[in-house]
This record gives C-alpha cells, structure tokens and sequence, in this order.
C-alpha cells in the first residue's frame, strides 16, 4: 500500500515536477543543500556592443536591482547591497505567490514602467516610500537556484530558458526578461536608442553566473550616467543652489563637478533632510578648485545618480541633471 504524504509536504511534490524542475534536472546542474543565502550580483561592463555570434541583447532597465528569495511559500527581495527591502515592495510580494516552486533565487530589477516600454528612474524613487504602490513591477532575467540545484554555472540560456518555464503564467507584475537573440548588438543598442529606451545589456549566452563585475555581461547606455557621493551643497542668496559631486579614486576623493539641475520641489527637500545631519567642518574631497562660494560641506555618505553629456579635460560633468537618491546602495 501508497504511503500517503501529509498535506503540509503535498504542495512540494507538485512544484519539484514542474517543467521548470524537469528542465533543471535535465542539465545535470550541481545539487546543493541548503538553499544559498544573498549572492553577490553579477554586474555588466560599460563596452561597444558585441557584433558576432554567441550573444544575447536585452533592455537595460532603469531601476533599482534586486534579487528575490523563494522558500517555503516566504519571498524576500534583496537589494544589490543585499538589503533586505521586502516591506518596501509589498505589492511584489503578494504577486509572486503562483511562482510554483519551493526554493528558488532570481535575479532581476524592480521598476516603474512607461507606456513606450521604458521605465521611470525618478518615478521609482518615490514609489518605493510608499510600501503599497501598484506601479512597481519585477522584471526577473536570471535564475541562480532552483529547487535543491545551483545553477549557477549552467550556461545563461539555460538559466533563462529555466526562468520562462518557471514563470509562464505568473500574472503581471512580476515579468519574465525576454531578449533578443541577434548577431549585430550594435544594431539592437541603436533601435533601443531610437525608442528612448535606457540602453541594452549584452550576455555571453554559454557564460556561468559569476558575483562581482565581468564582461560576460556588457552595457551600453544610451545617455551618460554614474553613480555620485555627495561632498556638500551650495545657497545661493540663502536658498538650495545644487550639490558638489565626488568620485572615489583609490583612497582618495575627486571632486567630479556641482549639479544645479532636474530638481523639483520635493527632490531638494528630500535630499536636504540626508544631508543636514551630515554637516562637516571642512571639504572632503581632493580639488584644483580653491573656491565654492556658499558651500555647506558634509560626510560623503550619500550616493546620489546623475546624467550628464561628458566631461571636461578636467574630468568634471558637463551638463550634468539629477536622477535621485540611490537608496538600494547606501
């Protein structure tokens, strides 16, 4: 006689035969126990898109990146620091419920779509202070683990062919990466451009799943953006007037330019409530500069996320606009 399983165990045997799970355990990939705790991301190198075989192209997201945890029937999003921000994206949460599996660990980015298939940096910002927005959605590219098997060093279009599987027939807003398979990336970076897109990403399609930076994976944006300290602000006529820019350069702290513009209301006053308890006695950061007129210094602890259209000789932004706060990385 069939030993009958219990019901609390029932639900497992179901979403280990999934056709995700077939598919895993037909790669024969390593199987491990216990599921692996936060895992480093993978991140792309800023480099001309690959023209040749051998590629996958997908829309780079403008988001905050995020790695979502599945285990007995819990979710838990990660940021890329491997904060665990899950009562910031409630929404998510309650939508990754028909994910039919038991453990599992994906990659992704949580953003805030546009009509024209872009996503809003700044709409995002504001969305994720209130715990319960309905416009975030999860655009999930990589699957890392699976039901008792690292996959991480499977090839990524096995990953990825693991993670549609996985997730064919979970209701928006969580969203299955599609890419593009394409010899020429320079073509697919253009059109993406053309469409006002945020750029692409370029992946090795037979590459293993490494933490930290790589050129498996490669970016191409289609305007100039980074990732900035914050060193001070300036007033003019005792009103806000932009903020001193650094970039780390070994040990030392380069100034990298003053942003005056892409702040509304809001934007400044946010940022002010970050920086005035940060106030400090003197600038912070190496300069050829001999003079800020109406700087207001502070401990360089806040990252901040800034477009601009260059730089000069000096290596300082041209044109630069603020984007928001970047949160997920303090």
């Amino acid at each position: 006689m069939a030993r009958t399983l219990p019901k609390s165990k029932r639900q497992y045997v179901h979403v280990n035969n999934g056709p995700a799970q077939r598919f895993v355990r037909s790669l024969k990939a390593p199987k491990t126990r216990p599921m692996m705790d936060y895992v480093e991301p993978l991140l792309a190198t800023e480099a001309p898109p690959p023209r040749g075989e051998g590629w996958i192209h997908e829309i780079k997201y403008d988001g905050y990146r995020f790695q979502l945890h599945l285990q007995n029937s819990q979710a838990r999003f990660f940021t890329r620091r491997g904060n665990d921000w899950s009562n910031r994206v409630r929404s998510l949460i309650a939508a990754t419920a028909s994910i039919s599996t038991y453990a599992a660990i994906l990659d992704g980015e949580v953003v805030v779509p546009l009509e024209n298939g872009g996503t809003d940096f700044g709409a995002l910002e504001s969305e994720l202070k209130q715990s319960g927005s309905d416009r975030l959605a999860f655009y999930a590219f990589d699957l890392l683990y699976l039901d008792g098997y690292d996959l991480r060093p499977s090839a990524l279009i096995d990953r990825k062919e693991a993670l549609r599987l996985l997730l064919d027939g979970v209701p928006y807003p969580v969203v299955y990466g599609e890419h593009i398979d394409d010899y020429d990336g320079l073509l697919v970076s253009r059109e993406a451009c053309r469409m006002e897109l945020e750029g692409t990403v370029s992946k090795r399609e037979n590459s293993p799943y490494v933490s930290g930076r790589s050129t498996y994976w490669t970016k191409k944006p289609c305007r100039k953006r980074d990732t900035f300290l914050v060193a001070g602000w300036a007033e003019k006529r005792g009103k806000f007037d932009g903020i001193y820019l650094a970039k780390a350069n070994g040990s030392d702290l380069v100034y990298a330019g003053k942003l005056e513009r892409g702040f509304d209301t809001a934007a400044e006053k946010a940022l002010l409530a970050r920086l005035r308890p940060l106030t400090a006695p003197k600038q912070p950061m190496k300069s050829s500069r001999a003079r800020f007129p109406k700087a207001k210094w502070v401990e360089p602890k806040v990252m901040v996320e800034a477009e601009f259209r260059g730089k000069t000789a000096e290596g300082l932004l041209r044109h630069p606009s603020y984007k928001g706060i970047r949160e997920d990385l303090q």
